[in-house]
């Protein structure tokens, strides 16, 4: 009775964790993670109401025990990496040949959306810092964008920070972090002369994001893991990134893509 009334319990819980995230579309993915886990724990609790009737109930009893026992000490697992990681993170004045900045959503009317211009801003302000450097922008255009991610950095970043175009070279083809990483790693050596053990390149990314980031780095050949976060932007973003992040890299894992 007890254990069945906790299950209960935490099906209600995530069912309004997930039904106050569904009005914001940024963290619609959150409402989606909640809603499913509220889905698992209300099965949790009909299948032990049947579990003394059934040994079919007694059988998932058991593996919805074990499931959720390997979730919860996996997402802290997770969690407690990223966080390391953005507390490891290299500090803002880091300084680098080539600062790579990953794409992010692009608002209908073209402009970067609140994390993409929080990365254009983070880059913008080393550029400053670094005369000398150079940034590449990285990102296609998606299904549901007016312009590629790379443009709408570029326009951002020439017009609203003064940033000489020169020193910008986008990365337009990519839809996700390993394309980014490997066609911006493609797009420099075909930019610069020097053999890649001679630059030093550093990904700009959001902070939740940057653990993933720097693993993909090296996936992708780079001499250095070397990253710099830029803030999220909205509080209420924090429990829905995390949730994709979670996903992100356990995909990464399972598909055998993850080297640390």
């Amino acid at each position: 009775m007890i254990e069945r009334k906790i299950w209960l319990t935490l099906a209600a819980v995530f069912a309004v964790g997930g039904v106050v995230q569904l009005p914001w579309a940024p963290s619609r993915f959150g409402a989606a993670f909640f809603l499913a886990l509220a889905v698992g724990c209300a099965g949790m609790w009909l299948v032990l109401r049947g579990q003394e009737a059934f040994r079919a109930c007694r059988v998932l009893a058991v593996l919805g025990r074990v499931l959720f026992a390997l979730f919860v000490l996996s997402f802290a697992a997770i969690q407690i990496f990223v966080i390391q990681a953005g507390m490891q993170a290299e500090q803002a004045d880091t300084q680098a040949d080539y600062y790579i900045v990953l794409g992010a959503l692009v608002n209908p009317d073209g402009q970067p959306s609140a994390a993409l211009a929080a990365r254009c801003d983070t880059a913008a302000e080393l550029l400053t810092a670094n005369p000398d450097s150079k940034a590449v922008l990285c990102g296609g255009q998606g299904g549901n964008e007016p312009c590629t991610e790379a443009d709408s950095m570029f326009a951002y970043l020439t017009e609203q920070k003064g940033i000489d175009p020169a020193r910008l070279l986008r990365e337009d083809a990519s839809t996700n972090t390993i394309e980014n990483l490997e066609n911006a790693r493609a797009l420099i050596e075909t930019a610069d002369a020097r053999d890649h053990a001679d630059y030093v390149a550093a990904v700009i990314t959001s902070d939740y994001h940057l653990a993933r980031a720097k693993v993909l780095m090296r996936r992708a050949g780079y001499e250095e893991g070397l990253g710099i976060p830029a803030p999220t932007p909205y509080p209420g973003q924090w429990v829905a990134v995390r949730c994709r992040e979670y996903c992100s890299i356990l995909g990464l894992m399972l598909t055998g893509r993850w080297t640390v």
